[in-house]
């Protein structure tokens, strides 16, 4: 029987999943380089302390997130280990996250004189992670900057500099990685100069789930794992090259699934319509569920008349246009849905699977996007 008690919109996340995707980087990451677990936005959807503390005990050194509020989080829920912010920093957060004892990433000139202020009287040196340029244009000090950054940081002693990083442009989208090892030569020549510059020993990290998959040598100090790390390929792009380059391809476990309960199932006479705009019409005599999900909690607009769920583990179709909170899919083929049955929107019920790369592909975007499209009217638990 179904559990009257359960919540109408509910994330499982198989936490044993997230233990063993993170032991199997552990085994990867060669040397001593330290494995970092991103777990910024909410931990990609999965909840950002289940996620934490999944991947530490599968032998992550440290976190990665955005910004200054997920570490309050991390700290908040007795998360000890180190964490890098990823994001930009104000002067205010930057003294949190000393009090913290987390560190952040300085990825411009402008970032570092915001961070003049900072008070540099009793207090440990913030970490400083130094952002480069090498090609994505978004972040990044520039090669011309460097020398008035190397300035200010030698007249900054509330600051540490700690490490250097730069992020890949162009790693996942093909499986010609020449524009990504351009990336690499140039992050050696911001290596090179910082040597020159008194920095001989920087701790140096420019590493992706892809790239992590795919060359020992982008683990560097420290390799940054994140869509993997959940179970999910960052692309098939990743996959072909992996099984190209003759790399063991280390088995990952998705771990999210989205169930709603069915809160009625309704009787549609042929002929009768579904949904604002009289999109869909019944052609039989017809059984709908009425799903309590809609765009506003993520299960978007788009995906009315393409996408279908998991019913006893058959599959049934989004009918109608997904409302704001409610969606209907036809289960005249289903006799075992009724009212408080749970339907699985992502993830595996029975024989049956419904993948974010599924959901991706319905909306012509990333499976990152999808992960994460679920907000605060689900309620997440570990399983």
């Amino acid at each position: 029987m179904p559990d009257p008690g359960a919540a109408w919109l509910t994330i499982e996340v198989d936490r044993s999943a997230l233990v063993g995707n993170m032991r199997s980087f552990r085994e990867l990451v060669t040397g001593s380089a330290r494995l970092m677990a991103v777990v910024k936005a909410n931990a990609y959807g999965h909840g950002l302390l289940i996620a934490a503390e999944a991947f530490l005990e599968g032998g992550a050194d440290l976190l990665g997130v955005h910004a200054v509020s997920e570490l309050v989080k991390l700290r908040e829920g007795g998360i000890t280990a180190p964490v890098l912010i990823l994001g930009p920093v104000t002067l205010e957060e930057a003294a949190l996250v000393r009090d913290l004892g987390g560190e952040i990433t300085v990825g411009s000139v402008e970032a570092l004189g915001e961070l003049a202020a900072l008070s540099a009287a009793d207090a440990i040196p913030l970490p400083v992670h130094l952002k480069v340029e090498t090609g994505v244009n978004r972040q990044g000090v520039t090669e011309a900057e460097l020398p008035a950054v190397l300035d200010l940081l030698g007249g900054m002693p509330q600051l540490q500099l700690q490490a250097v990083s730069s992020h890949f442009a162009d790693i996942e989208d093909t499986t010609d990685h020449g524009f990504a090892t351009r990336q690499m030569q140039r992050f050696e020549v911001y290596r090179s100069l910082l040597a020159a510059s008194g920095h001989p020993d920087l701790e140096h990290h420019m590493s992706c789930s892809a790239s992590t998959l795919l060359w020992d040598r982008s683990h560097r100090h420290l390799a940054r794992v994140g869509i993997a790390a959940y179970g999910v390929w960052p692309s098939r792009e990743t996959l072909v090259s992996v099984r190209q380059r003759g790399r063991e391809e280390i088995p990952l476990q998705p771990a999210m699934t989205w169930k709603v309960r069915i809160s009625q199932v309704r009787q549609v006479p042929a002929g009768e319509t579904v949904g604002y705009g009289r999109t869909w019409k019944a052609m039989t005599d017809s059984r709908i569920a009425v799903l309590p999900v809609g765009y506003a909690d993520g299960w978007l607009r788009a995906l009315s008349g393409r996408a279908h769920v998991l019913v006893a583990g058959k599959r049934a179709p989004v009918v109608g246009r997904i409302c704001m909170n409610l969606c209907m899919v036809d289960v005249t083929h289903i006799p075992e849905a009724r009212a408080g049955v749970q339907a699985v929107l992502l993830g595996r019920q029975g024989d049956e699977a419904i993948t974010p790369e599924m959901l991706a592909g319905f909306l012509g975007t990333i499976p990152y996007e999808i992960l994460t499209l679920p907000g605060e009217s689900w309620t997440r638990v570990s399983v």
